[in-house]
């Protein structure tokens, strides 16, 4: 039943949304105000190993209406490969169509920028698309906090199997204070082809109550 919930309130997130390569549990509150959206599909435009910006569309902006852009620090700041395997590699090497890969037994560090903080706490909800690196030793995805501030390790809330042994594994943090931004580190002896990251800071209650009256523009000038 929970999973039937998630999916239809899901579904009507995306009416209004771009649909993303490999985006297949996006959160139930994607679209919401507060929220941002950035994806990394790691095609050639992003085979470099520093300030690698997302492909897009962006964070989701103040609003109405909402306006795609981006919050300059979310990017990710340093990717250490594979020190065997090519950096980058053009093609699957198990021989589907994707495109694009990077080969990890290093890792991919991350920042992700908040919008209007600060705020109660706030939910960050990441999809990676990876494959075992080496099937001598199988590896999955590890997550490592790098901020001062410790934040609890991500919970696992689904995962999805494709052809030839790739997965889309979904996970969320739940953190509290809501800090201005959140480092963390991608690592594994794993392949990745696509990252998604959408980011949700939680208003305070009073805030949730207007925004759920259509105060918004009352808000705003209580502000101003």
């Amino acid at each position: 039943m929970k999973r039937s919930l998630l999916v239809a309130a899901a579904v009507v997130a995306l009416a209004a949304m771009p649909a993303l390569a490999d985006d297949v549990t996006p959160p139930p509150w994607r679209g919401q105000w507060s929220t941002t959206l950035q994806y990394w599909e790691f095609g050639p435009a992003n085979s470099g190993t520093a300030d690698v910006l997302p492909d897009g569309p962006g964070p989701l902006k103040e609003g109405p209406p909402y306006e795609p852009g981006y919050l300059p620090s979310t990017k990710i700041i340093e990717i250490v490969p594979d020190p065997v395997n090519p950096d980058w590699i053009d093609l699957d090497p198990f021989g589907s169509v994707r495109e694009g890969i990077w080969a990890l037994s290093g890792h991919m560090d991350i920042i992700v920028d908040n919008h209007e903080p600060p705020n109660d706490y706030k939910l960050v909800w990441v999809q990676v698309t990876w494959h075992e690196g080496d099937t001598q030793h199988p590896d999955e995805p590890h997550f490592v906090n790098l901020d001062p501030t410790p934040i609890n390790p991500p919970a696992i809330v689904d995962e999805f199997v494709w052809c030839n042994d790739w997965k889309t594994t979904v996970y969320e943090w739940r953190i509290e204070p809501n800090p201005p931004d959140e480092m963390f580190r991608l690592q594994g002896d794993i392949l990745v082809d696509q990252l998604v990251i959408d980011t949700w800071c939680i208003p305070e209650p009073m805030t949730l109550g207007l925004l759920g009256l259509g105060g918004l523009a009352v808000l705003r000038r209580r502000r101003k």
